[in-house]
């Protein structure tokens, strides 16, 4: 059973809310400012 793309772009949405969140509280974290670069294309090459 698979995904549908707008069941995805919620599923990286909720990600990238969740590491936004966490960058509020270690700004200089270099791991997760790359992960929400990733998270943001995949984001944006799905629309």
């Amino acid at each position: 059973m698979g995904m549908t793309n707008k069941q995805f772009q919620g599923f990286v949405r909720l990600t990238l809310a969740q590491i936004e969140r966490a960058l509020k509280e270690s700004p200089d974290n270099m791991e997760l400012q790359e992960l929400r670069d990733i998270f943001q294309n995949m984001l944006e090459d799905g629309n």
